[in-house]
């Protein structure tokens, strides 16, 4: 019963943290507002080979500590052959989310309904063309910058299909 019980409080310390494992699911075929109100493409499309979605919160510290970097790394992103995109939601303060979508740009997508089911915050995405998710990270993964980020999250180009 000991054993089950430190297995049982382990698991529980580690959930949210680190690579998840269920990297066979598929995003939702749904569209999100932007904070710039205009309706954005369907999670489950990417136009680009693979997609990064990184899910934030307003009520995660993490995710407003490392808000810059996101952005810092979207751009990074931007111009290459990976597409990217932020989600704010998982609040049921809709103003809160749409002050914390605005440090992430008029494209920052507002999911007040929670589309992509997450409890852990900041989650990193990585999909194909057709929303198969290819690797989820929860957590804000520690690299050597933008370079870093993208090679852990298997968005480098060595790495690219």
């Amino acid at each position: 019963m000991r054993i089950f019980a430190a297995a049982l409080l382990l698991a529980a310390a580690t959930a949210g943290c680190g690579e998840r494992a269920d990297t066979a699911r598929r995003l939702p075929d749904q569209r999100l507002p932007t904070l710039g109100g205009v309706s954005g493409p369907s999670l489950a499309s990417c136009p680009t080979d693979q997609c990064l979605t990184v899910l934030v919160a307003p009520w995660c510290g993490v995710c407003r500590t490392e808000a810059p970097t996101i952005v810092l790394f979207r751009r990074y992103l931007d111009g290459r052959w990976i597409a990217s995109r932020v989600v704010v939601g998982l609040s049921d303060d809709l103003a809160a989310i749409k002050e914390f979508a605005a440090e992430f740009g008029a494209d920052a997508l507002v999911d007040a309904g929670g589309a992509l089911g997450s409890r852990g915050v900041p989650l990193f995405l990585v999909s194909d063309r057709a929303g198969r998710v290819l690797k989820a990270v929860e957590g804000f993964p520690r690299s050597a910058g933008p370079e870093g980020l993208a090679r852990y999250l298997g968005l480098s180009q060595e790495n690219r299909p």
